[in-house]
């Protein structure tokens, strides 16, 4: 009698700039992650408060993970007060069409994010996708890092996009994201050959 195994193998993604070379105390990854583009300082002038952005199309592959969990790393450009928020989303979806069957209208391209094209505000069009949690700012001055658990959550389609919300109350990033990034960390499941 053969008898399957069942083990778990990790997978991460990095949601970030192609500028992005983090100090040792910021780096999130624990590996070489598949790297996702993702630009805090869209335009080079940072993401304004109220903000959003969307990243490009990330493929999980035929093997979704069990779980996600979602890390962030954000470089203040100027002081931020305690007790805002900047919130993270997943817009999933099962096509593979980067513009197409996503909710909110996202267009599956690293760039900002105005909501669903048809007049609706971003806060209108995320109710529409998962939110995975916040980050919620405390005191830091400007060029800080500040590292959070910002939530778990289960893929159910193939296909997504990360939708980060600026609630901050300050610019994130400003001239350059070269600190700032966001973690998925994915433990996958996979069934060993038979014996």
């Amino acid at each position: 009698m053969t008898n399957n195994i069942n083990t778990i193998l990790d997978q991460e993604w990095s949601f970030e700039s192609s500028v992005y070379v983090p100090t040792g105390n910021n780096d999130l990854s624990s590996g070489s992650p598949t790297v996702v583009d993702l630009t805090l300082d869209e335009g080079g002038t940072g993401l304004i408060d109220t903000a959003a952005i969307n990243s490009d199309q990330l493929d999980f592959g035929a093997l979704l993970p069990i779980t996600i969990d979602v890390i962030t790393a954000i470089e203040w450009f100027a002081a931020v007060v305690a007790g805002n928020t900047v919130d993270f989303y997943w817009a999933e979806s099962a096509n593979s069409a980067v513009a197409e069957g996503n909710p909110g209208g996202v267009d599956g391209v690293d760039g900002i994010y105005t909501g669903a094209g048809d007049g609706g505000t971003d806060e209108q069009a995320v109710i529409n996708m998962i939110f995975i949690g916040s980050l919620v700012t405390s005191l830091h001055t400007a060029g800080h890092v500040q590292i959070a658990k910002i939530g778990r959550f289960t893929p159910t389609f193939r296909y997504g996009q990360l939708i980060v919300v600026n609630n901050s109350g300050t610019t994130l990033c400003g001239t350059d994201d070269i600190e700032s990034s966001v973690l998925f960390y994915g433990t996958m499941p996979q069934i060993a050959a038979a014996a």
